[in-house]
């Protein structure tokens, strides 16, 4: 049986704190990254609430039973996050984006909020599994931007869907077989906002570890937070 194990750092780049945080559950198939909204303080504690219910969810059976958890524990999150701005930041906008990646056996899953992105490597080829949840978007979609025009698009950080956005949390997620020779990367927007899926191609095929990503990612020019998860398989369980 294939054992996945995942690498994760996040740091601060060049803002004064660090709102992002990440999860890396190995044993259980269970890996994140979580970018907080709202500044610090308020995105600084959402990004924790959400980081807190992916890290205490129980998790048993098959995937589908595993997404169900992992959505109950993010609209849990997101109670909790609306709960708190209500109480104390009078509704002040606070709330983080989530990408999670679930594998169990030879199946996965991914459910996101937000921006945040997993990425699926194998051989020198890297494809982008999720769909931001942005206007750019659906820009680029539709034909009217490529890639490179939607990363500097003025509204480029503009998202309708993240934890703690709403009082109805809808998440999107997608599921999909797996294969040992592929790896998997999380990102948070620090990271893709100024390295193209091409860019990022290049480095997995490298074998560049997450620190090395983050680096590419800041001397690129990054202004966020910077967080990357890479998943891959043991090779001495494959």
């Amino acid at each position: 049986m294939t054992i996945w194990r995942g690498q994760g750092r996040t740091h601060k780049g060049r803002r004064p704190a660090n709102e992002d945080t990440l999860v890396c559950r190995d044993g259980d198939g269970l890996w994140a990254v979580i970018d907080g909204m709202g500044g610090h303080d308020a995105g600084d504690l959402a990004a924790t609430i959400i980081r807190e219910s992916l890290e205490s969810v129980a998790l048993g059976g098959g995937i589908a039973h595993r997404l169900l958890a992992v959505n109950s524990a993010l609209q849990s999150a997101n109670h909790a996050i609306r709960h708190h701005a209500a109480l104390h930041l009078r509704s002040k906008p606070m709330g983080a984006t989530v990408v999670v990646l679930l594998i169990y056996r030879d199946e996965a899953a991914v459910l996101w909020a937000g921006d945040a992105r997993l990425y699926r490597h194998a051989g020198q080829d890297t494809v982008m599994l999720t769909r931001d949840h942005t206007p750019v978007q659906a820009l680029v979609d539709a034909g009217v931007l490529d890639e490179r025009q939607a990363m500097s698009h003025p509204r480029a950080h503009v998202i309708y869907q993240a934890i703690g956005n709403g009082d109805k949390l809808e998440l999107e997620q997608a599921r999909f077989d797996i294969s040992a020779d592929q790896q998997f990367l999380l990102t948070t927007d620090g990271v893709h906002s100024v390295l193209t899926v091409g860019d990022l191609a290049r480095l997995l095929g490298e074998g560049a570890s997450e620190s090395a990503i983050l680096k590419a990612a800041l001397d690129a020019g990054s202004r966020d937070n910077v967080t990357a998860v890479k998943v891959s398989a043991d090779e001495h369980y494959r």
